[in-house]
């Protein structure tokens, strides 16, 4: 039993092999959690699950399977994987969280000084598409999967990422999206199409871009390195994709019910729910 997912040049096999660091890490947060009362009764059920969903979501994404595929065989599962985390258990995790991280967030003015800069839309679209971009690049990803450490990193690379790109439009409640209606929506926009050039080089690159995965062992013998590169760049371009737009989707119905809050206001919202807000200078 392995702490982490790596390439450790190994054949294939579907033997399970879980990761002990992956399971350690999501129950400590389950516990952690658990204790900050983010599952009590008073909570509200969709919260709940969507909490426990990305829970699971997150420690599919970094345990057995899908993991030791991503890390030492093919690309496709390492996109699954980023596409899971990044896309869909960061912000259901983010809508799930206990009251409590949103009130510890801003109890103090140095803490909500570092989220008015952390969550300002256009550094925050740069920071995390930069960290995609670096954690698809095959400069740092062909030395970094081959250890665990390597690859931890990579995976933190990919949950913080995730975490920042969703903070300035579903940050932990009670706390006030920073973008709302049609500004969150642009918002999103530019986080689908951002990092399309990372598919469109995968997609027309004539050979392997990984040689990590162009060496591996193959999984399935007819499924060679140039075909699984063109899958995971569809699968990153197109489910990444689908996967925002349906967020967009459902704002924008909910906004043209009157349900999607103010299209104005201040310039910082990231305040809690019944306090006054910061207005614009």
């Amino acid at each position: 039993m392995r702490w982490w997912c790596s390439n450790d040049g190994s054949n294939w096999s579907w033997a399970w092999k879980p990761y002990i660091g992956a399971w350690a890490i999501v129950a400590v947060v389950a516990v952690w959690l658990w204790r900050s009362g983010a599952f009590r009764s008073e909570v509200p059920a969709r919260r709940k699950i969507s909490l426990a969903l990305g829970l699971v979501l997150i420690l599919g994404g970094t345990d057995w399977p899908l993991s030791t595929l991503g890390a030492g065989y093919i690309v496709s599962a390492q996109m699954v994987r980023q596409v899971l985390i990044v896309m869909i258990a960061c912000p259901l995790v983010l809508f799930g969280a206990p009251e409590s991280l949103g009130r510890w967030i801003e109890a103090t003015p140095r803490r909500r000084a570092v989220l008015r800069v952390a969550t300002h839309p256009l550094l925050a679209l740069v920071v995390s598409v930069s960290l995609l971009f670096a954690v698809s690049a095959p400069i740092l990803v062909d030395p970094l999967v081959t250890s665990q450490l390597g690859s931890f990193a990579l995976d933190l690379a990919w949950i913080s990422a995730g975490f920042l790109i969703w903070m300035p439009v579903q940050p932990p409640s009670p706390m006030v999206p920073r973008l709302r209606g049609p500004v969150a929506i642009v918002y999103l926009i530019g986080v689908s199409v951002a990092p399309l050039p990372v598919a469109f080089f995968m997609t027309w690159s004539p050979t392997p871009i990984y040689s990590v995965y162009e060496l591996a062992p193959r999984v399935w013998d007819t499924f060679d390195a140039q075909s699984d590169q063109e899958l995971a760049a569809a699968i990153f371009q197109v489910a990444g994709g689908l996967v925002i737009w349906a967020q967009i989707a459902v704002r924008f119905v909910r906004m043209a019910g009157g349900g999607g809050g103010s299209t104005a206001g201040p310039k910082f919202r990231g305040t809690l729910v019944g306090a006054t807000p910061a207005t614009d200078g």
